[in-house]
């Protein structure tokens, strides 16, 4: 994460409805309602987890972290007030099918994790895609199969420093390295949907310190994120590209981000005009028909936020930054923090004690 060296809404909390029939009180909580007047309720250290079923499928509401001390993507509800006990938490294992010595052994520690409907892969409604430095993958999350289990990886060799995937509607994927040192980098893109041994045909496109990709399903384009914004078409005539040999195409760069050295990039799920994106310098909305960028207001707007989203209809930011408690590297931290998305007014946030998380972000399966 050589980021710090290069300097480089309302949660969506359960609706409770009170409904008196003559001296009984019976509260019904229902699940992650789309209420924009909703309130995350402070963190209460002392309360005791609330039993609550675990939804089967991903929503607007949880968020997902990538632990780097449990070296696993754990998946917690801001409904709770404490999170101790995630909602589900994944790590490659033998039991999922990879393979100890190739895949999991390059599995050092989380850095990108997105879940996403697609029915491309058998017995699947929904997949995760995760990446640590060295190993980028592809699991079902939900369907009629193991959830968590392998459908597509890929390993790397040490330079490379991972930082992101996505992947797309029919099932190729694109990553994101960093590179170790400047100015390595690059995206590639993989024909993650077919088979084997036709499931590693890939191109790869240089882009110093990528660290996010992104696909924005209402324009049918990429974004990607490094010392640019890039935006490419996919499978275009021009890029010749096919779903077996899947190719980009570059139709736009913005040269200059508003502050140097690009960290996280997600879409702004209530507008479709705009992306979040985050860089060492600040915290920004880009405005896509106007090619602008404009900052995030308030409190919302800080130096190296490492992760940044938003929750539908919420009104909702939530962001990850580095903290002097995490100890573990210098970019991690073990708070989530939510802001209002209109005034950047901070509205509360969780702590997973002990935990050096990278990343947290809304745990949505939609593309907007």
């Amino acid at each position: 994460m050589k980021n710090m060296m290069m300097k480089a809404g309302k949660s969506c909390l359960r609706s409770a409805c009170v409904h008196w029939m003559i001296v009984v009180m019976v509260l019904l909580t229902v699940s992650c309602s789309r209420q924009p007047d909703q309130q995350l309720q402070p963190e209460s250290p002392a309360a005791a987890p609330e039993n609550r079923q675990a939804q089967t499928e991903a929503t607007c509401c949880w968020v997902a972290i990538t632990n780097q001390a449990t070296k696993k993507i754990e998946v917690y509800d801001p409904a709770d007030a404490t999170w101790s006990t995630p909602k589900w938490s994944w790590m490659p294992t033998t039991a999922l099918s990879y393979n100890t010595a190739s895949e999991i052994a390059l599995w050092e520690a989380p850095t990108d994790i997105k879940v996403r409907n697609n029915t491309v892969f058998a017995n699947t409604a929904q997949v995760i895609t995760a990446t640590s430095y060295r190993l980028a993958t592809i699991a079902r999350y939900t369907g009629t199969s193991t959830r968590g289990q392998k459908l597509w990886v890929m390993g790397f060799n040490d330079t490379t420093s991972l930082h992101a995937m996505e992947i797309l509607p029919d099932g190729n994927s694109v990553v994101a390295s960093a590179g170790v040192d400047w100015p390595q980098g690059w995206i590639r893109i993989y024909s993650s949907s077919q088979p084997a041994p036709n499931h590693g045909v890939n191109t790869q496109y240089y882009f110093p310190s990528a660290h996010a990709v992104l696909w924005d399903e209402t324009h049918k384009v990429l974004w990607a994120l490094g010392n640019q914004l890039r935006k490419y078409g996919y499978n275009t005539t021009r890029s010749g590209g096919t779903i077996t040999n899947p190719k980009l195409d570059l139709l736009m760069t913005y040269n200059v981000l508003p502050s140097p050295w690009g960290h996280d990039l997600s879409a702004d799920v209530n507008n479709p005009d705009q992306l979040l994106l985050t860089t060492n310098g600040g915290a920004y909305t880009f405005h896509i028909s106007t090619g602008t960028f404009s900052d995030i207001p308030g409190a919302a707007y800080d130096t190296f936020v490492k992760a940044i989203s938003s929750q539908p209809g919420q009104n909702m930011l939530v962001e990850t930054k580095p903290s002097s408690g995490c100890t573990l590297n210098n970019w991690c931290t073990s708070v989530v923090h939510f802001y209002n998305a209109a005034n950047g007014n901070a509205a509360g946030s969780r702590t997973v004690s002990g935990a050096a998380i990278y990343k947290g972000k809304t745990f949505d399966p939609n593309y907007y």
